[in-house]
């Protein structure tokens, strides 16, 4: 550690020494220069002729220079030697022999995207001249002026075939999560390996990473992520970071606040709306209890349920019953009628004191908006000897919560520097450190909206109101503890390059060693917290007595890799590049937990600490250290012939320490090439094609997912085992899980086949990719009898196959003075299991249990339905001709339909869901659930458009799926299904009544079973998810650096960017399409409004 932070002093001062030696080489330059005095002037223009408004003039090597005004006009005195012309997205103009004072100068756009240089594993090649299918994009693209509290979430529909989701929007609680290509096993270990500069991470510490600090980011899709081996079956995510570039030394700030805002919420009912469905549903069931159809009789057997159970005298000593000469006792219809009238209560209600006030709105008290800030330094240049990168960045990001801090903060340092030793070695470094700390509070986030509202959120002393469920929202959130999560990370690496080339043209030998530390710790304290009456009196607790768990995690990582690479040229149109290495990799892992469950001793003090809390009856205090190596050997080999055909093979051998000596090594490879077809002669009279490719790639990836640092090792358990002639149960000692020295690695075949094409001037570009995956050795789980006497292992026993494809398109122009830009990206996946071991293969209804042979690992089960009995002889008929058996003794074998009877709330009556006999053997049974789609989402697709004119810039960005299933689960999917919460009020106005025959939803019921059987794992309950949502806009404007150097700046830029602005979607039941399938959490989705500003001295 200590030797890190004299690297990084050492290189910093080092930087600061480099920077004030060129200053005063120039400055002697300069004193020169002033002596001779010669003076150019011009016009800049591009290649149609247009001004070019701000670009810069100067004299090469010196800082003497100037830029073109409004009409591109310059005048540059001191003119001696070579004018250096440069503007962004045009190439670099050189004017040796630069005299006079009408000089014209044409730049040409910087339009080939081929020359652009892509980071693939253990190294880097020209676009041209890939053999695979991967993609990079380049983080000023993703990352400039977005202020997504996610680095992982920024990248949602910037790639294809890249699939980024999340359930949330609430900063640190994102739920982000990534999947290259679909799943490649039943398992659900589909996460791509994350590489950061070289190092191994994780998806926790890409999103703890400062986005203005990536430099670009490569999506390994194909089988060319063979090269990073058995962690690479679900591709490879390189992330590179900044590095110094040749010029003079900048400094730049960038800097944002923004403003968080309510988006999509789910449409629950307010206190009317409430009351009334409640009403409806209890006098549908009151006809079913009471068997009658007068409304009188219906009337005087509703069930009044917590209005009943509520309420009480009045304690308004002029709220008097005329009739008894009392006060007005409010309970059941009358205490429910007065609550749907507005009136505001206070009754007495045995020994507590009870307040209606059904004018309280909690959705107020508890969200709002949010204010966050971000502020990016960076210090960047390089000389021929010398480069560097310095960055610093702090961010703090906050949700709508309003009774409580719910956010996260980041603060973020790194200093990457490259030093030419000698003209043959080059030493680099990175230095990075990274912290994110999470904060909520430890409960109640997310559920303010559970109970309907018909209370005072505090009582007459600002004293926490008690609901009759005990669920004020309020009370947790501001007493009951929080919930504490940081990650730190420091990562530093150093790599020296020699190159041979006094003695062979074109190797070079690359050594690096890389050490990183990621420290986890979480606290969750929850406090005990009083729940009062409207005059004070403690009706209930939460959390009592009080407790707090802290946690540790700490994972220390060391790379060391050596690589020899060759690249030369032969007979002008034979280009060889080769590369051997290996690597060596340990991780060790340490965790400590510790948890009391009694106290604190001192009640708010404020003081969070483990020792102000006692020992309790369920005290924690476990941990533990295991750490995993991994040895490899790798190369790549590739062959090219004049640009037109090439050939790349690489391969690695792996030796895993998970894994038992028999089958410790495995080797994994790829095989690839690709034809440039506009690279023959007999293209060439096609001026419009600037390039065709295609493209092949074959190779096996692998992975060990799932299994554990040291599970080759059986362990001894202690209990009952069913065992003897009369099997029973008898004390036992046995192994707590078998081993098996056969179990290996998954396997992943990949076959890629690929089309990339420029055309009509490199303006329109794209590409097409259509895969196919099959993992041959998947993990999976074999059922034994009991009598084995253990838990079996997994064996690599399944086979799993995906297939999909992938389209991009780009075209870039300019009209006049304007430049603008639109880009399309869109991909499917779909996946199914082509075999199980010693499985049924029968549907579970839902999703998350169903592993089908023949179907997609996200199967969603349901049952078909076919409309609404519209009277009860309907239902009867189809009691007849389901449920009975032969002899009308009892229900048929395996039959789900609720038994018939009168008074049976739960009974089918009209109004009902008929479920279809969907394999027409006379019964309703499990045998009859259907395959209604994959809840995978699929036709993922990313939409980018942008313009510049006269310094103004215009991106939008639209992100959304066109295919996915979602089987709605939770408290709000459909009417009643759980009593005491807010409805959603899509279902108002569209259930079935006598009057309303061909309504869309089955009969109002505050029965649970009921509703169950009408909404639950029914086709009904399926949702058609595809959407479509503006991610992102922002509108910058530039001023003129003709402006802006007149106060020392070479730039400064105005901007306001808007974060999911807008939406379309198909969901009709009012989840926002990103919410995922079910939640219980009605936080809502946030949208944000941020302006910013970008400086450039």
């Amino acid at each position: 550690m200590d030797k890190r932070y004299l690297i990084a002093a050492a290189l910093c001062l080092a930087s600061s020494s480099a920077i004030q030696a060129a200053s005063a080489a120039t400055n002697t330059s300069l004193s020169v220069q002033q002596q001779k005095g010669n003076v150019v002037q011009g016009t800049i223009v591009d290649q149609n002729g247009e001004p070019v408004i701000g670009a810069t003039v100067r004299v090469k090597g010196s800082k003497t220079g100037t830029v073109t005004d409004l009409d591109g006009k310059f005048t540059l005195t001191n003119a001696n030697g070579p004018i250096e012309v440069s503007y962004i997205g045009y190439k670099t103009q050189i004017v040796k022999n630069a005299k006079g004072n009408n000089l014209r100068i044409s730049l040409q756009e910087d339009a080939n995207a081929l020359e652009d240089v892509v980071v693939v594993g253990y190294g880097q090649q020209k676009k041209a001249s890939l053999t695979s299918a991967i993609t990079q994009i380049k983080g000023e693209e993703v990352f400039k002026d977005r202020t997504v509290s996610s680095t992982a979430v920024a990248l949602q529909g910037e790639i294809p075939g890249l699939t980024v989701t999340r359930n949330s929007t609430r900063p640190g609680s994102e739920g982000a999560s990534f999947q290259i290509r679909g799943d490649i096993s039943v398992n659900g270990k589909s996460s791509p390996l994350i590489i950061i500069d070289g190092v191994t991470g994780s998806l926790d510490e890409l999103n703890s990473m400062n986005g203005n600090d990536i430099d670009n980011i490569s999506v390994l899709k194909d089988a060319s992520a063979a090269i990073y081996g058995s962690r690479a079956a679900s591709g490879v995510i390189l992330v590179t970071t900044k590095r110094g570039k040749e010029g003079k030394a900048h400094i730049s700030y960038n800097g944002s606040i923004s403003r968080t805002i309510n988006g999509i919420q789910t449409p629950l009912t307010n206190t009317n709306e409430w009351l009334d469905m409640f009403y409806e549903a209890q006098y549908n069931d009151a006809s079913v209890v009471c068997g009658s159809s007068d409304p009188a009789v219906i009337h005087d057997n509703i069930n009044w349920w917590i209005f009943n159970s509520f309420g009480g005298p009045s304690l308004d000593k002029t709220d008097i019953d005329p009739e008894t000469g009392n006060p007005t006792i409010y309970k059941g219809e009358k205490l429910f009628n007065a609550l749907r009238a507005g009136k505001v209560l206070t009754v007495q209600n045995s020994n507590r004191v009870e307040r209606w006030d059904t004018s309280q709105d909690i959705m107020k008290a508890l969200y709002g908006q949010a204010t966050s800030q971000r502020h990016n330094v960076n210090i960047s240049g390089a000389d021929q000897r010398f480069g560097y990168n310095l960055s610093l960045g702090y961010e703090s990001a906050k949700s709508q919560l309003k009774p409580a801090y719910d956010g996260q903060r980041k603060w973020s340092g790194r200093l990457n520097a490259d030093y030419k030793a000698t003209d043959d070695l080059k030493i680099s470094t990175n230095i990075a450190y990274e912290k994110r700390d999470v904060q909520s509070p430890s409960t109640d986030v997310g559920q303010g909206w559970f109970d309907q509202w018909f209370w005072p959120i505090y009582n007459e002393n600002g004293e926490v109101y008690d609901t009759f469920g005990h669920r004020n929202p309020i009370a947790g959130l501001t007493q009951g503890g929080t919930s504490k999560y940081q990650l730190t990370t420091l990562r530093g690496n150093v790599s020296g390059t020699y190159d041979f080339k006094k003695f062979v043209k074109g190797l070079t030998l690359t050594g690096n060693a890389a050490y990183k530390m990621v420290e986890q710790n979480s606290q969750t304290t929850n406090y005990k917290v009083d729940y009062h009456d409207w005059v004070g009196f403690v009706t209930n607790t939460l959390h009592a007595p009080g407790s707090m768990v802290q946690e540790n995690k700490r994972w220390e990582n060391i790379t060391l890799s050596a690589l020899l690479n060759y690249q030369n040229t032969f007979a002008k149109y034979h280009n060889v590049a080769a590369m051997v290495g290996m690597t060596a990799e340990q991780e060790t892992n340490k965790n400590l937990k510790l948890g009391r469950y009694k106290g604190p001793m001192y009640e708010n003090s404020g003081i969070e600490d483990l020792n102000v809390f006692t020992n309790g009856d369920n005290n924690v205090a476990n941990g533990g250290k295991s750490s995993w190596g991994l040895l490899s050997y790798l190369t790549r080999v590739s062959y090219n012939f004049d640009n037109r055909y090439s050939v790349e093979f690489l391969g690695r051998r792996d030796g895993s320490s998970k894994l038992s000596t028999s089958q410790r090594w495995k080797n994994f490879y790829s095989i690839s090439g690709y034809w440039r077809i506009s690279g023959e002669k007999w293209m060439k009279s096609l001026t419009w094609l600037n390039d065709l490719k295609l493209r092949y790639n074959y190779g096996k990836t692998g992975s060990v997912e799932g299994i554990g640092n040291y599970e080759r090792y059986a362990t001894v358990s202690t209990g009952s085992t069913i065992i003897g002639v009369i099997p029973s149960a008898h004390p036992t000692l046995w192994l707590g899980g078998m081993t098996s020295d056969q179990r290996t690695w998954e396997t992943i075949d990949s076959h890629n086949f690929g089309l990339d094409f420029t055309l009509l001037n490199n303006r329109l570009s794209g590409s097409f990719d259509y895969f196919i995956k099959t993992n041959n050795g998947m993990f999976i789980s074999v059922e034994y009898p009991q009598l084995l006497g253990a838990s079996a292992p997994k064996v690599n026993d399944g086979k799993f196959r995906a297939r999909g494809w992938e389209f991009a398109v780009n075209w870039r122009d300019k009209i006049g003075q304007v430049k603008y830009n639109i880009g399309i990206n869109l991909s499917d996946a779909w996946s199914k299991v082509m075999k199980l071991t010693n499985t049924e293969n029968v549907p579970n209804a839902g999703k998350n249990s169903n592993r089908l042979i023949g179907k997609p690992r996200n199967a969603i089960y349901v049952y078909q339905t076919d409309g609404l009995f519209q009277n009860q002889e309907e239902v009867d008929a189809y009691y007849e001709m389901y449920y009975w058996n032969a002899d009308h003794t009892g229900p048929k074998e395996g039959n789900i339909i609720p038994a018939p009877g009168k008074q049976i709330l739960n009974t089918l009556r009209p109004g009902a869901r008929k479920v279809v006999d969907v394999n027409g053997d006379g019964k309703i049974t499990r045998d009859d659930l259907y395959y209604a789609g994959d809840a995978a989402p699929r036709l993922s697709f990313g939409i980018k458009a942008g313009l510049e004119w006269k310094g103004i810039d215009f991106t939008a960005f639209f992100q959304g799926v066109g295919k996915q299933k979602v089987l709605r689960t939770g408290h709000f999917y459909a009417p009643w299904v759980t009593n005491y919460v807010r409805q959603n009020k899509t279902f108002m106005g569209k259930m079935w009544t006598p009057e309303n025959p061909n309504a869309e939803y089955s009969i109002a019921s505050r029965d649970q079973n009921f509703n169950k059987w009408n909404y639950e794992n029914k086709d009904v309950s399926v949702q058609d998810n595809k959407y479509i949502r503006l991610k992102s806009l922002v509108i910058g404007y530039t001023l003129p650096q003709v402006w802006t150097t007149k106060v020392g700046l070479s730039k400064v830029r105005i901007y306001f960017s808007g974060d999911d602005l807008w939406e379309w979607t198909k969901v009709k039941d009012g989840y926002d399409p990103e919410f995922g399938e079910a939640s219980n959490n009605t936080f809502p989705f946030s949208r944000q409004l941020t302006f910013g500003l970008d400086l450039t001295f």
